[in-house]
């Protein structure tokens, strides 16, 4: 029995070798079939990964009316903060110029990109310079809105050049009336509404009520 098992074993092992010696010289296929994955790498090569250069801003917009608005920049390799041996740039010194002090100091209104640089590798951000809302007022002359119709709400701000991306739209019950960031209202069942408009720059806003009838 012994002598039986040992001939099996062999017969087994010389199975597995030629199939496996199969595989080597067809490249891991059989047919048309792929069973093993060879990923050909050269010898002493290594993958190699670059820091990740950060650029943060203190503010999201800073006002072309207001000469004393800067916007710290924090730069991070990797989520740690670097004070020395970064070079920042921007892309148009017409709209944002870089002071000694790496902060952003607005010029114009536009849109500028700040590149930052730092030891052999790069990132950019964009900063807006904008002239910002000093007021703004409802003048919509309907209060009312039929539930499934539609109100454009009409807002004046001033000065007339104002930067109005800053503004978002809400209500103060969206099961009665919901409202999009252009200011169309949309009646949804009976009641009163507020909507709101708010500034994210001056961190103003206004409000007017509605009433949704069937």
């Amino acid at each position: 029995m012994a002598k039986k098992g040992l001939i099996i074993s062999i017969i087994v092992f010389l199975v597995v070798a030629l199939f496996a010696l199969y595989l080597v010289l067809n490249k891991g296929y059989i047919g048309k079939t792929s069973l093993v994955s060879i990923n050909p790498t050269t010898e002493g090569e290594q993958e190699i990964i670059k820091p990740k250069l950060t650029l943060e801003f203190e503010k999201e917009y800073l006002s072309s009316k207001n000469k004393k608005d800067s916007s710290e920049v924090t730069i991070t390799i990797d989520g740690e903060i670097v004070t020395q041996g970064v070079k920042l740039e921007s892309s148009d010194e017409d709209i944002v110029k870089i002071n000694e002090d790496n902060e952003l100091i607005p010029v114009s209104d536009g849109k500028a990109t700040v590149r930052a640089t730092y030891d052999g590798i790069e990132a950019s951000k964009d900063i807006r310079v904008i002239t910002p809302i000093k007021t703004m007022t409802f003048t919509t002359t309907n209060s009312t809105v039929r539930v499934g119709k539609d109100l454009q709400m009409k807002l004046k701000v001033t000065p007339s050049d104002a930067y109005i991306d800053t503004l978002t739209y809400k209500s103060s019950d969206e099961s009665i009336a919901t409202v999009d960031n252009s200011g169309i209202v949309t009646g949804v069942s009976a009641g009163k509404v507020t909507i709101t408009v708010y500034d994210s720059y001056t961190e103003t806003e206004k409000s007017v009520n509605l009433t949704i009838r069937k």
